[in-house]
């Protein structure tokens, strides 16, 4: 049996929220072979709600870059940032005029007049409406094991100085970065899951796509990259496949013989 990771944007499915049929069919095969298959996001678990995407049989979800693991619906896991950490991490990006989505197991904590600075914040303050609360004035009910930030115009690399020691900071681009507790990453949630069942990792496999995958695509058995990854993910990996829309989890699924 295998353990089988999958990160989500880019890779399960494109800016669209689509999923290739190739891609349902390898999971399903996965499926039916024994193996058991996961989701392995950034995103914390109030993100990963579609429907469509829940419906493809995942046995597990490891969110908000492995602060949270979830096992057939039961937590294994979860790295809650203790709130004197939040309340100096807060002051600190709000001094330096940062927008910031405090993002929690259940909730996502924003302020619209921040975040609605930039379209992706107007988009979440949208889509996620039903699902977020207010930061300031909300301070009793904050509860988060990681952090977005809008870095665009301001001293980020201040941020990441003053706060080394508390996070790791991943940096994508120029407009956003992820503050994730120190010593946490999807691959330290991989290595919960194969404590949890037993399973050594030589015998777990990941699909990825982007600088957040870096750690898991090093530590699992097998690191793969999907055609339209960056350059950096595909530096880290074992094996390149093809594009998302060109059965590129299909044909690595193949390769491998998984399938």
């Amino acid at each position: 049996m295998a353990l089988v990771f999958f990160d989500i944007d880019g890779t399960l499915w494109d800016r669209r929220n689509v999923i290739p049929d190739s891609t349902k069919e390898a999971l399903r095969l996965l499926k039916e072979n024994g193996h058991q298959i996961f989701i392995c996001s950034g995103r914390t678990r109030v993100f990963i709600q579609n429907k469509e995407l829940l419906a493809q049989g995942f046995d597990g979800i490891l969110c908000g870059c492995g602060t949270h693991v979830e096992y057939r619906g039961r937590d294994i896991l979860y790295r809650e940032l203790d709130r004197d950490l939040l309340v100096r991490s807060m002051r600190m990006f709000y001094d330096y005029d940062m927008p910031v989505v405090m993002e929690g197991r259940n909730t996502l904590f924003m302020d619209a007049d921040m975040i609605g600075r930039d379209e992706y914040g107007r988009w979440l303050l949208q889509s996620m409406k039903d699902d977020i609360r207010p930061i300031r004035g909300n301070e009793r009910n904050w509860e988060a094991s990681k952090f977005s930030i809008l870095i665009g115009g301001a001293k980020y690399q201040e941020v990441i100085e003053a706060l080394k020691e508390e996070y790791e900071f991943l940096v994508h681009g120029s407009f956003v970065m992820e503050a994730v507790p120190k010593g946490y990453s999807k691959a330290t949630g991989i290595a919960s899951v194969c404590d949890c069942l037993g399973v050594d990792r030589t015998e777990t496999w990941a699909f990825g796509d982007g600088a957040n995958d870096l750690e898991m695509l090093d530590y699992v058995g097998v690191g793969i990259v999907m055609g339209n990854g960056s350059d950096v993910a595909k530096a880290h990996a074992d094996y390149v496949t093809d594009d998302i829309h060109a059965d590129g989890i299909y044909n690595a699924c193949r390769h491998f013989s998984l399938i």
